[in-house]
């Protein structure tokens, strides 16, 4: 965690005034305070920003996705992901979050992508990355993966973010406020989503369905924002471990909808063959 990055951006979640580093504390000048955690984030997430005691993904959930991260399935959708991010680069001084950002696996990536293959950008611009994440579970686990990316603890729905200070926002798959994205973000900043394709994933569908459909895909339009690229990835992947197959079922949303039968098939499948198809599209704020 960086302080002079993070005293420029940390809004207090409860008077929205900018928080600055004091020893082990975020403090604000009405004295609203939050402490460091030993692991190196910070918990900007309100009692009353809570639907459960502890809301979004679980410690289990976590280390499965990681350890199915881990494994390379999403490497090439990572790397596209990567380089239209890096192809939107611009400035001295660069802020990039990540809202739902998970345990950090796609910022990680992004930053090794930049570091080790665009010296350019680092020679010419500060780059500074920021995760967001309403799990505990998900940002303790993204500071272990790189404890020099900020990551926090707060709700996309009330970004611990201050207004027109981030230049590109990563949307991956991740529930948010529209005006949240276009607050924090700085005119002509860059808004990047992630949407699955219409046959993301359908070799799974067709293991847990009896008549599986394909993603019904709608236009997505963000008032304020015009869309400037588009991009597409599909590939298949080979799984032959069923843990694997375990780990991937639970990063979806079938995870959440299943009936005993699903769960049944679940557990069943030691292999799966699928494809993988997302769609990335950048809209410019306007």
């Amino acid at each position: 965690m960086t302080t002079e990055n993070m005293e420029s951006i940390l809004k207090c979640p409860v008077c929205n005034l900018c928080l600055k580093k004091h020893e082990k504390q975020y403090i604000c000048t009405n004295n609203h305070s939050y402490d460091i955690a030993s692991k190196g984030y910070i918990n900007l997430l309100l009692a009353n920003q809570k639907n459960t005691k502890e809301p979004g993904d679980s410690k289990e959930m976590m280390e499965g996705r990681r350890d199915f991260l881990n494994k390379g399935y999403y490497h090439t959708f990572s790397e596209k992901l990567s380089e239209v991010i890096i192809s939107n680069i611009s400035g001295n001084t660069v802020n990039i979050l990540d809202a739902g950002c998970g345990e950090g696996y796609f910022l990680w990536r992004l930053k090794e992508a930049i570091y080790s293959s665009e010296p350019k950008i680092t020679q010419n611009s500060m780059i500074n990355f920021f995760g967001v994440d309403i799990s505990k579970a998900a940002v303790t686990y993204a500071t272990k993966r790189d404890k020099k990316i900020n990551f926090i603890v707060g709700s996309n729905f009330n970004l611990p973010i201050m207004t027109n200070t981030i230049d590109i926002i990563i949307r991956n798959f991740a529930p948010s406020d529209e005006s949240e994205l276009k607050r924090v973000l700085v005119y002509n900043g860059k808004l990047i989503v992630v949407t699955p394709g219409i046959q993301h994933l359908y070799g799974l569908k067709e293991i847990l369905y009896v008549n599986p459909r394909e993603h019904e895909e709608k236009e997505i339009s963000f008032e304020g924002f015009k869309l400037i690229h588009t991009a597409e990835v599909k590939y298949d992947i080979h799984i032959d471990d069923g843990e694997h197959v375990k780990n991937l079922i639970a990063m979806t949303p079938y995870y959440w909808t299943f009936d005993n039968c699903m769960r049944e098939k679940a557990s069943g499948t030691s292999k799966l063959s699928t494809l993988l198809h997302f769609n990335i599209n950048v809209y410019e704020k306007c």
